[in-house]
């Protein structure tokens, strides 16, 4: 059964009013709009994209990127939870704290981020669940890394021969396998996240 709840937020007497809502769930916790624009803005602070960001990555309901923005918290609250049960992907202390030093800094005097309102726990609990994810993530994908043999790679040349024209299979022999190595591991990362989307019962409220 889909729910909303709708809790306000007063930033100042003068000031307009944040509104936040539910927008998943996994196991117990529940998470809100407000907890995923928090954690977007580490998430680019702390592991940038490619093409480099002016001020913070600022992302709000209602906007293009909010469906995926939901979505990879989701994500990134079941990976620490199950990091969590097998005490796997755990942080130091000292990476926590550069992690918080870089973010602080970063966000000082923002007026996007301070209208969010984030509590020094918050960031301290949002931060370190997210090194965790990604630590465990790193686990993962090093654990579920296959090798390809000569003979896969070889069956798919004769596969898709029309793709490589005359040229012989030695020729592309060590792309083919870096390809089908990194489609394997999409394919069993795909497979484990759906593990435990469900032993967790993750809920996304605004999938469509």
């Amino acid at each position: 059964m889909r729910f909303l709840l709708s809790f306000l937020f007063s930033i100042n007497a003068s000031a307009a009013t944040l509104v936040t809502e539910t927008v998943g769930q996994v196991a117990e916790h529940v998470v809100t709009s407000r907890e995923v624009q928090i954690s977007m803005v580490i998430e680019n602070l702390l592991f940038p994209p490619k093409a480099s960001l002016k001020g913070l990555y600022e992302v709000r309901p209602g906007q293009a990127d909010f469906r995926n923005a939901v979505t990879s918290v989701l994500l990134e609250a079941v990976v620490a939870l199950e990091a969590e049960n097998f005490n796997v992907g755990t942080i130091t202390e000292d990476e926590l704290a550069a992690s918080l030093a870089k973010v602080e800094k970063a966000v000082s005097g923002k007026a996007y981020w301070g209208d969010l309102e984030v509590s020094p726990a918050e960031l301290k609990k949002f931060t370190a669940r997210k090194l965790a994810a990604k630590s465990f993530m790193k686990f993962k994908t090093n654990s579920m890394s296959g090798i390809i043999t000569d003979q896969e790679a070889q069956a798919y040349y004769e596969k898709n021969r029309v793709k490589f024209g005359s040229l012989p299979f030695a020729s592309f022999k060590d792309n083919i396998k870096a390809f089908l190595a990194q489609q394997q591991l999409e394919e069993r990362l795909r497979a484990w996240f759906e593990v435990i989307k469900r032993k967790y019962k993750v809920r996304n409220f605004i999938s469509g």
